[in-house]
Parts: C-alpha cells; structure tokens; sequence
C-alpha cells in the first residue's frame, strides 16, 4: 500500500487535535482542583473585620492616660496632732481628700515621724512627732506613695524613724527616701497602673546635718544607722539613669532649697536639669514652707517647692499657701498639669477660691514666669499645657 503525502499530512493532523483535546481537559481538571483547594483554605481563615473606606487600621495601642496629683509637706504633730485628737483622724484632709483621691495616685512630703516612742534629738530645737493612727489618715486620705526624706522624720530618733516606716507599711503606703539601711533607702518604690510602671526616688539636702557636739547623730542613713537618702548629685543621676527602661514614668522628690525664699537657687536649678537630662519626668520640691515657681524644661516638669500643706498656724501669711499638683501623663510625656491654689485655716488645707484663690495663682504666674514658664491662670486654678515642641526633647 503506498502512502502519500497528504495521507501523512492529515494523520499529523488528526494527532495535533487529539493532543488539544488532551491538554484542554487536564487545564480544566488543574483550574478545578486550584479553585476547590482555594476555596477550602479560605474557610479556615478568620473574618477580617470589614474597614470604612477611606480609614485605617491603627497600627500602634494608644497608652491610657494615667494621672498623678503631688502635694507639699504634711506635718502631723504638734497642732496638728491636737486637732487630730479633737476632731478625728481624717480632720487635717477632710476639705483636700477628694482632690487626692481622684487621681490615679497620690504622692506627698511626710514631714513628721509616727510614733509613741523615741526621744528628741538633743539641740534640734524644733520637734515634730505625730500619733501613728496619723498613718490611717494618709491612707484614707488618698496617699500611695510618701517621702520620709526631710528633716524632722528623725526629731524623735531612730525608734521613732523605724516606726513611721512600719506604720505606713502597714496602711499600704510605700515610704520612699529612707529605711534601716543604705539599701533599703536607696531603693526606688515602683508602682504600676494599666501596665505602665512609675518610679519614685527621694532624697533631702540636709541629710549629714547635726546639732549637738555629744550627740552627733546626722540624719544620713548609713550601714550602720536607720536614716535618709542624702542628695548627692551625681548619685542621684546615677539612680535616674538606672531607671530608664526599668520604669515608664520616673518621679524624684527632693527636700531642699531656702526655707520662706520665693526662688530656687541656681544650684537648684542646675540640679534639676540634670536630674531631667538623664530621664526624670517630674520633680516635686518642698521645704521652703512658701510655694516657688514651677519650670517645663525639655518636657518635663520642676515643681521647685510646692510649699505647706498640712502644717499648724505660720507667722508668715505665705507659710499658709501652697499648692496641689495635679499631673497628666501620656505614656512617657505629659500632657498637662493643674495647680490648684491651697489656703491652710486651722490645720486643715483647702483649695482657695475666689480672692485668695486669685493671689496664689498670681504670685504662682509671676514666679513661673521668671523660670521661663507660663502658667495660665483658668477658672480658679492653674493649668500648664507642656506643648509639643518641649515634648519633643524626651
């Protein structure tokens, strides 16, 4: 049988469309079996959450805003501890409590030792002791967190020191500052609120003081003796940077400055300034017994002296004015502060108004205003907005 050409030609061709038809039908079987297996996987994931046109998801948790209210030195012997006896505990905090208690926290200056026992340090001249139900008055007043680092948490020595520690612990409220040795002085309290940690250190200029040649008892803790935290500088600056990481918030008490001047020195200052370069966000003074101005410096801020605020009948008209700082971070920053203007009548603070409300602020405005910073006196208080360029230095 003999072949021709076109025999060949139509046989190639009738394979090429057999081959098509092949190809064809495995193509669909592939695409088939791709679209099931598709399918299937897209069960199993979760239902994403449908988006507004035009929004985005966030990308970042924004921290809750965590408040902090501060106040000057609170004094609970001598007048006062008789007003107690009198009136009941809660009496010095009856007018101011609601103001402590509506922050987050609340941290104060405890300027007197809370004890029955001790005797006075010999050639002090000015002693202050209060009874340790004084301790259940902090506590019910509103306060976490208090400084033992000044000058008079030692008038009645170190039985009565040991006390006030015990007392205070007993009420839930971290003494800071101080402790029967260099290592629990030294320590910083740290609290924690919606998983943000806040430090607290503390520390007094006049801690090496003493005052009598047979009795040369300072108030510095040692290893040896209960006292303290003294403010070295260097130290202290040291104990911030060691925080940073450890702590979101970094707070630093200091007892210092000259007592019924209206200014910090410039010592003072400087030692502010490195206290906030190495990372401390706020710094409460005391001890003056006057209010001073308060300073924003690179986001942060210096409340030089926050004056009385539990304290007996002054001579001075100043020494009964001072102010409650009320603080409002934001994460790491903060946002804003108020000074509420505070008027002390019969042992017992209040926040001022009307009259005596406007002259606090004022003279609070003037003395801020000499540190570079303004203060806008608003509806009877203070308020300071940290802007967003000082912000922009943390």
């Amino acid at each position: 049988m003999k072949y021709f050409p076109w025999t060949n030609l139509n046989r190639a061709k009738a394979l090429t469309r057999g081959t098509r038809k092949y190809l064809l039908a495995l193509l669909a079987v592939i695409l088939f079996a791709a679209g099931y297996l598709m399918a299937k996987g897209l069960e199993r994931l979760p239902e994403q959450p449908k988006q507004p046109v035009g929004q985005h998801r966030p990308t970042t948790v924004q921290p809750q805003e965590f408040s902090l209210v501060a106040s000057g030195d609170v004094m609970l012997g001598r007048r006062v501890a008789d007003a107690m006896r009198k009136q009941g505990v809660i009496y010095p905090f009856a007018q101011v409590a609601s103001y402590l208690r509506d922050a987050d926290m609340a941290f104060g200056n405890l300027e007197s030792p809370l004890s029955l026992q001790g005797t006075p340090l010999p050639g002090k001249g000015i002693w202050f002791r209060g009874d340790p139900k004084g301790a259940e008055a902090l506590r019910e007043a509103g306060y976490s967190v208090m400084s033992v680092a000044n000058n008079h948490t030692l008038d009645y020595d170190t039985p009565a020191f040991l006390d006030t520690l015990v007392v205070l612990r007993e009420q839930g409220i971290a003494p800071v500052g101080g402790g029967k040795d260099p290592a629990e002085a030294t320590r910083p309290v740290v609290k924690e609120f919606n998983g943000q940690k806040i430090a607290f250190l503390a520390a007094t200029e006049m801690a090496d003081i003493f005052w009598s040649w047979k009795y040369r008892r300072t108030l510095e803790v040692k290893p040896d003796q209960p006292g303290v935290v003294k403010l070295d500088e260097l130290q202290l600056v040291d104990a911030v940077k060691a925080m940073k990481g450890k702590a979101d918030i970094i707070i630093v008490s200091l007892h210092w400055g000259t007592e019924f001047s209206d200014y910090p020195t410039e010592e003072q200052r400087k030692i502010a300034h490195s206290l906030v370069d190495a990372g401390a966000n706020l710094i409460v003074g005391h001890h003056p017994h006057c209010l001073q101005g308060v300073e924003v410096y690179k986001g942060s801020l210096i409340a030089y002296s926050l004056g009385n605020f539990v304290y007996d009948r002054q001579t001075r008209p100043k020494s009964q004015e001072g102010l409650l700082l009320k603080v409002f971070f934001n994460g790491r920053s903060i946002n804003r502060a108020t000074l509420y203007p505070v008027l002390i009548k019969y042992e017992q603070p209040q926040v001022a108004q009307g009259n005596d409300a406007a002259r606090i602020l004022l003279r609070t405005a003037t003395l801020s205003r000499d540190l570079d910073t303004p203060l806008v006196v608003r509806d009877g208080v203070g308020v300071l907005n940290i802007s967003k360029q000082d912000r922009g230095y943390r």
